[in-house]
């Protein structure tokens, strides 16, 4: 009795366990080269699987620069054009021309730009600049920022900020950003906090499916020890039930 009931269980243990078996086997496979694929390095860009981790679209700030943008996302990266340019300290809130190069305004922080958008210095609170910065623009010919409070005038060769009053300043206006430049800074913006490491090791542990995809392989683990188990049971009872016919087969002399 015990022999009919192991294999129909076998089978069913079997055909329960192959798809995650699979699963569990090609991404193995994947970790196991992780260094060589270097995985660790490379990000999801697939917006299917980057919603599907609930990783929105990131909120995008443009300023127009001459023939070029600068953005800045919420996370506080900018780029220039649809390239990385630095970090920054706070939301992006404008951005001019100055001389031959170009001022970025962040809340906490101010970049000086080169005329290819290459960063040549940041200023921040260390050095004296009023902060939360709200705007940039032009106070007649100079530079101005805006805090909650009050506007300053930026002395470059100085690098101070003296109070203004009584100015009606010019502010830079948030503009366009391309279509190709917005797609290839979503994917960037999006793609850098999700490796195709953590995709396959989240896929390998089930954890991609949430808890019920942890339990799901936890299972599926079980039952691969029952047909390792069972597996033994039967190919031992086979080899003594073969024993068991060679012994009462009936010899002939020659």
């Amino acid at each position: 009795m015990l022999r009919p009931w192991l294999w129909r269980w076998h089978r069913r243990a079997g055909l329960a366990t192959a798809a995650i078996l699979l699963l569990v086997t090609v991404t193995g496979i994947f970790l196991n080269h992780t260094s060589e694929l270097s995985l660790s390095q490379k990000y999801v860009d697939q917006n299917w699987l980057l919603l599907f981790y609930g990783i929105p679209e990131p909120q995008l700030k443009t300023f127009t620069l001459g023939d070029s943008t600068i953005t800045g996302d919420d996370r506080g990266q900018l780029y220039w054009g649809a390239d990385t340019l630095a970090s920054c300290r706070g939301e992006l809130v404008g951005a001019a021309q100055h001389d031959t190069g170009f001022v970025a305004a962040c809340e906490q922080e101010l970049l000086f730009l080169d005329e290819r958008g290459r960063l040549l210095e940041k200023i921040s609170a260390t050095y004296g600049l009023p902060t939360p910065l709200k705007q940039l623009g032009k106070c007649g010919e100079q530079l101005c920022v805006r805090t909650p409070k009050r506007l300053f005038e930026l002395d470059f060769n100085a690098l101070s900020f003296k109070p203004l009053v009584g100015v009606r300043p010019v502010w830079s206006e948030p503009g366009l950003l391309p279509d190709m430049s917005r797609q290839a800074i979503y994917e960037h913006s999006r793609g850098q906090g999700l490796s195709w490491e953590r995709v396959m090791l989240d896929f390998h542990s089930g954890r991609i499916f949430g808890a019920a995809g942890v339990w799901v392989v936890d299972v599926a683990a079980v039952l691969l020890l029952f047909l390792a188990l069972s597996g033994f049971v039967l190919w031992y009872q086979h080899m003594r039930v073969k024993r068991v016919r060679n012994k009462a087969a009936p010899t002939h002399d020659k």
